[in-house]
């Protein structure tokens, strides 16, 4: 009876120790697949950085032109519109930038499958950014670029 009993407990056991192991090597690759979605985000994140400064430059361009006081109506119309769309887009960057945390953070607030399903949402979210980012950027482009040196008073000087 009691060889019956050492060896339940023997099995038991060992069924215990194998389950931790495969426990343990899931929660590995769960790790390491959060890490690299997390590191997919950020190249996103870091992609966009760069078009802040862009953005920026494109803002202290309109506001120059719309401070000249030499455009009529419907051109300071498309500068104040194009400004917007800057401003729009900057600020859903430092809204996304505010809304993302740290791996670290996300693994103790969240499980695992919450982590995976976070880390996804923000990676589509800063996509979105970025794309707003570049529509902005090339908006602004365009009507600074297409109306340059032109004289936008709304007056006839063709004599």
């Amino acid at each position: 009876m009691k060889f019956t009993y050492l060896i339940a407990l023997f099995l038991l056991l060992a069924t215990a120790c194998g389950n931790s192991d495969a426990d343990t090597a899931q929660e590995q690759a769960s790790m390491a697949a959060q890490k690299a979605a997390y590191e997919s985000m950020m190249e996103g994140h870091d992609r966009v950085m760069p078009l802040m400064n862009q953005i920026t430059q494109r803002q202290r361009s309109i506001t120059e032109q719309l401070s000249s006081g030499t455009h009529d109506e419907d051109f300071r119309d498309l500068l104040q519109a194009a400004y917007e769309q800057l401003e729009d887009a900057d600020d859903a960057m430092h809204e996304w930038m505010n809304q993302t945390r740290t791996l670290d953070n996300l693994r103790t607030e969240l499980d695992s499958d919450k982590v995976m399903e976070h880390l996804r949402d923000r990676t589509r979210s800063i996509a979105e950014v970025e794309a707003d980012m570049k529509a902005s950027i090339a908006n602004a482009d365009q009507i600074l670029n297409d109306h340059a040196g032109e004289d936008h008073t709304g007056e006839d000087h063709s004599h």
